[in-house]
């Protein structure tokens, strides 16, 4: 993914935090929109997690460089912004002058909801003003929503944070998915002979609620199907919570590979089993829940 320099855009603004269906629609419009005036699609999103300027503990559903992953399938250009208590301050006029000052924008395009500027004092309407004033094109698009529910990311934490997978991915337009590094783990697979990934996450990272889930990822173009366990492993007496993929018919070693687990359907809730054999029957027909 490029990030924009010099090159005339159309510009779409907002955080795209989770890329969901409204997201999508809205990076649609912007791509037309720059169709039609013959420049490039550009996407603008913070390059922190700016949740937690106003939450300590505030999780995003994708970090910004898997939020890059996600955009780069849907624009040319992305516009990285650090949101910290200096942008949090400027005036939405300061906010945009700052913007526009910055980049060669023809055209941008928001949300109906959209907000920025201290207090939030900035919305569309004030958007569309400055623009006009500006000789520069402004596009509002409409709420979105799916069978009659508005699409919004608040809505996919709290179907994420339920274990409610497969209306979270409705939402999303894609399979949730987690990356990280591989790192060596309690060498569980061994045990089940299963290869088995443990996946550094980022801290910022929301994480589905606990369970078992039914997963993909992608190793040296193949895609290969398993399971993942979200949370503790009561078997073993381990609390530390931890994101393990069990996978499936894959024999490679992929230590300080970096992955991509997407997440399809919860299969079952954390289970302390009697004993190792148990877990290992149960284990070997999670990852078969797609056959």
């Amino acid at each position: 993914m490029k990030e924009l320099a010099n090159e005339k855009v159309c510009l779409a603004l907002g955080y795209f935090d989770s890329v969901h269906l409204g997201h999508r629609k809205l990076i649609d419009v912007t791509r037309k929109t720059a169709a039609e005036h013959g420049i490039g699609c550009a996407v603008s999103t913070f390059s922190n997690n700016a949740y937690k300027v106003f939450n300590s503990d505030g999780k995003q559903v994708y970090t910004y460089a898997e939020r890059c992953e996600l955009l780069s399938e849907l624009c040319d250009y992305i516009l990285p912004m650090r949101f910290d208590a200096h942008l949090k301050s400027k005036t939405a006029s300061e906010f945009l002058d700052m913007l526009f000052a910055k980049h060669n924008i023809a055209a941008v395009v928001c949300g109906y909801d959209y907000l920025f500027g201290a207090g939030a004092s900035g919305d569309s309407d004030f958007l569309k003003e400055y623009c006009s004033q500006h000789g520069t094109d402004c596009v509002v698009v409409d709420k979105f929503e799916l069978d009659g529910v508005r699409v919004s990311t608040s809505l996919v934490k709290e179907l994420l944070s339920c274990g409610e997978m497969e209306k979270a991915n409705e939402y999303l337009g894609a399979p949730f998915s987690v990356s990280g590094k591989v790192v060596h783990g309690r060498g569980a697979g061994r045990m089940f002979d299963i290869p088995t990934a443990n996946l550094k996450i980022s801290t910022a990272k929301l994480l589905p609620a606990a369970g078992v889930y039914g997963t993909s990822c992608v190793i040296n173009g193949e895609t290969y199907y398993g399971a993942t366990n979200v949370g503790a492993r009561p078997t073993f007496g381990i609390t530390k919570q931890a994101v393990e993929t069990m996978i499936s018919d894959f024999d490679d070693n992929i230590y300080d590979a970096d992955m991509t687990i997407y997440f399809h359907k919860r299969l079952r809730g954390v289970k302390k089993f009697e004993t190792p054999a148990e877990l290992s029957k149960q284990i070997h027909g999670d990852i078969r829940w797609n056959k």
